[in-house]
């Protein structure tokens, strides 16, 4: 922290690694670390992500499960799960963000919105888990028995679930900033290893021992309850004993017009194509993968004929597998430069998916491909905050990281209802959920190209040694 001799300016223009009185000392902005309190940081990070990871895997995992058995259709469901919270992020998320990198309190300016957050996304957590029996409740009080009370549960899923994607967002956006503020940027790869690690582990222990439970419907409530309960305790844990340093000063902004300050945020983050192109490619990276997200489960039980324990040692088993390469892919991606490893990955995808669609049909040959699909997905799980880290300018981090999130929230609001619908249509012409195959390879094509169009840019705006993150600062 500050000790009074050097300005809050000079503090975070200091190098990332110094040697001071013998021992080498590392700094994040105002921050020091040793190597012990650096340990102590990634702990409690990566605590708070492992019981992040097993709440925010409830939503798209059972939500699309517990709808199916009320008869919904995959296009709803890919607005439930998919349109309506992209929506919402592209509502919010530019708000959230930049408000986040203008606020400074005594607890920092990421970790107030977490703490804030967190209760309601319980909440509503909690509130889905249990509109089967609040649904019957609400029905049986206004219509009595002997109906089916199908249309008011499904209204109260879509209610609780879009309040939890609300108060998510807060959480989804602000907590990945804070890595960016807290964490010396020469172990940014390093730690997102150690983050997919924990995320990875915590998949694991989903998979395996939680989602069997899902077969049980009346367990169904007390899963989305247990899982949102720890992540509430742990998730505020971290938040007290993770510290924030000091920042400069906010950018002075006079009282103008919400136009005004559209234009400015629109100029800043849209204005410049390399920053451009890569919003667009890894929106669309991500776009490729969403039938995946929302329909991998029901592929697997519905046309392949697996149950909820065989998907779950299937994803278990393989996350174990994955979860020893992010080790040393954290190496990789801080000496080779995540834009290099993600853009590998993307290629690696699209051969996955060509033998997913052409050979994918039993038990085993499912359990290939998901081995396939994840080692691929691992290069880019790896890479991808690194990535921003190490591109974005550092001082309007959250404002370009809601940039990338308005244009990637553009086209899911689109591609998840489209998704649904695709496959829809394809059951119409005797195909089944293979279709995600198919989506997920054309998408990927068209994401790795515009990311080669960023890789030419960013040579030329310095590339390895002399990259400098261009930016148009406007003023009101």
């Amino acid at each position: 922290m500050n000790d009074g001799k050097m300005s809050v300016a000079e503090l975070h223009a200091r190098p990332a690694i110094e040697t001071i009185n013998g021992k080498t000392v590392y700094h994040c902005g105002t921050l020091d670390y040793t190597r012990k309190t650096l340990i102590y940081l990634f702990v409690w990070m990566l605590w708070g992500d492992f019981c992040y990871t097993m709440m925010e895997m409830l939503i798209p995992t059972l939500l699309p499960v517990v709808l199916k058995q009320h008869d919904v259709s995959n296009t709803t469901i890919g607005l439930l799960v998919g349109s309506i919270p992209a929506l919402i992020n592209f509502i919010l998320n530019p708000i959230i963000s930049t408000s986040s990198d203008r606020t400074r309190s005594k607890w920092g300016r990421r970790i107030p919105y977490l703490l804030f957050s967190s209760p309601f996304v319980v909440m509503f957590l909690i509130l889905v888990g249990w509109s089967d029996q609040l649904g019957a409740w609400l029905y049986n009080l206004a219509w009595g028995d002997g109906g089916s009370p199908a249309a008011v549960i499904v209204v109260m899923l879509a209610i609780f679930s879009v309040g939890f994607q609300v108060f998510n967002l807060f959480v989804a956006s602000v907590f990945y900033y804070i890595f960016a503020d807290v964490v010396p940027k020469p172990f940014v790869g390093r730690f997102m290893a150690f983050f997919r690690v924990v995320g990875t582990a915590a998949g694991i222990v989903f998979s395996k021992w939680v989602l069997p439970l899902a077969d049980q419907r009346e367990m169904v409530p007390w899963i989305f309850t247990g899982v949102a309960l720890v992540y509430l305790v742990s998730f505020t844990q971290m938040c007290f004993m993770v510290k924030e340093g000091d920042y400069p000063p906010p950018e002075k902004i006079k009282k103008v017009s919400i136009i005004g300050m559209i234009k400015k945020y629109s100029v800043e983050c849209f204005s410049i194509p390399f920053y451009l192109y890569l919003f667009i490619g890894m929106a669309i990276n991500t776009t490729s993968n969403a039938c995946r997200v929302m329909f991998n489960l029901l592929y697997a039980k519905e046309d392949l004929g697996l149950s909820m324990e065989q998907y779950g040692h299937i994803a278990a088993t393989v996350s174990l597998v994955m979860l020893f390469a992010y080790i040393p892919l954290g190496w990789i991606v801080d000496k080779c430069h995540p834009l290099r490893v993600f853009i590998f990955g993307g290629i690696l995808i699209i051969c996955a998916n060509v033998f997913g669609f052409f050979w994918c049909h039993d038990y085993t040959t499912f359990f290939i491909v998901t081995f396939m699909i994840s080692g691929t997905y691992v290069l880019q799980g790896a890479s991808s905050l690194p990535l921003t880290v190490r591109i974005y300018p550092s001082e309007k981090y959250g404002q370009f990281c809601s940039a990338n999130a308005m244009i990637g929230s553009i086209v899911l609001i689109v591609a998840n209802a489209g998704g649904g619908a695709f496959i829809d249509l394809g059951k119409k012409f005797g195909y089944g959920y293979n279709l995600i195959f198919v989506w997920d390879f054309f998408f990927t094509i068209i994401a790795t190209a515009l990311l080669l169009m960023v890789y030419f840019k960013w040579k030329k705006y310095g590339g390895d040694k002399n990259y400098v993150a261009p930016i148009k600062n406007i003023s009101l």
